[in-house]
């Protein structure tokens, strides 16, 4: 479908460079909650919703909300056509691949969608807590596809990220659990990350964030049993109201089994070093 010029200029002069950041992360992880998007750029919630009611309006971005047997879900925000070719332009800018547009419609349907918003909920609790925090930056974010296409022969994490406070930084793997999984196909994935960190030299860790407690205590224990040289944390909770900079990661193996933040999962072997 042709896009009309018309509202494609008028929609591209309204853009601030936040719209381009939300819009490109939109591009990128194909769907995020307004929830989501409040969290990791604004500071106001009404200002937010705003913000995400101009971007519908000019046609840049849709937006659902996944039925609830009880409750209600906030609204999941996914690139138009008109959005993707908006975001095309500028990530061409910055040097970087070009999104493709997603219909609302074929996200909405997903069966996996619960367990994508859940990724980027921990991805989008990092940038608040950047937003939030002096001289912490989440300084790169990688989706599942981009994370198949760069590591696909080994592992197939949910996510990549490299996490940075001052003059620290971690690289991790992130291994999403909803509950889908039984402990078994869980701890399958671990010769994968074996074999890779045997090939590359490379140990960077792997967390699995766990939908309960109770489910992150006994995977914890199971992973423990399991002995593997990969450095691995567990951590659990509603990945909206994440706090997954803080004191809530532990870590396999280690001598004493209070929870670390992220930036201690850091050091020596255990961090790839801008080694991507």
């Amino acid at each position: 479908m042709k896009i009309n010029q018309r509202a494609e200029l008028a929609a591209a002069n309204r853009l601030t460079e936040r719209d381009r950041q939300i819009l490109h992360l939109l591009g990128q992880h194909q769907v995020l909650t307004t929830h989501q998007i409040t969290h990791a750029f604004f500071e106001n919630s009404r200002v937010a919703r705003r913000r995400i009611q101009v971007l519908h309006g000019v046609g840049l971005l849709d937006c659902f909300r996944p039925p609830l047997q009880v409750g209600t879900n906030p609204k999941h925000c996914v690139l138009t056509a008109l959005g993707a070719q908006a975001v095309a332009s500028f990530d061409q800018e910055w040097g970087l691949v070009p999104p493709r547009a997603v219909l609302a419609e074929k996200i909405a349907l997903r069966p996996d969608l619960k367990h994508l918003v859940g990724v980027n909920g921990v991805f989008c609790s990092l940038l608040g807590a950047a937003r939030e925090t002096r001289e912490a930056s989440l300084d790169l974010w990688l989706s599942e596809r981009a994370c198949a296409k760069a590591w696909g022969t080994y592992v197939r994490p949910d996510g990549f990220g490299r996490w940075r406070e001052g003059t620290r930084s971690v690289d991790f793997f992130l291994e999403y659990d909803t509950g889908v999984e039984n402990s078994a196909q869980i701890l399958a994935k671990l010769p994968g990350y074996e074999a890779m960190t045997a090939a590359t030299g490379i140990s960077t860790p792997v967390l699995f964030w766990l939908h309960s407690s109770r489910r992150e205590q006994g995977l914890h224990h199971r992973l423990a049993r399991a002995g593997s040289p990969v450095p691995i944390a567990t951590a659990s909770g509603d990945s909206t109201a994440a706090a997954p900079a803080n004191v809530v990661w532990r870590r396999v193996g280690a001598a004493a089994d209070d929870p670390v933040r992220l930036i201690d999962l850091a050091g020596g072997a255990a961090s790839s070093g801008g080694r991507l």
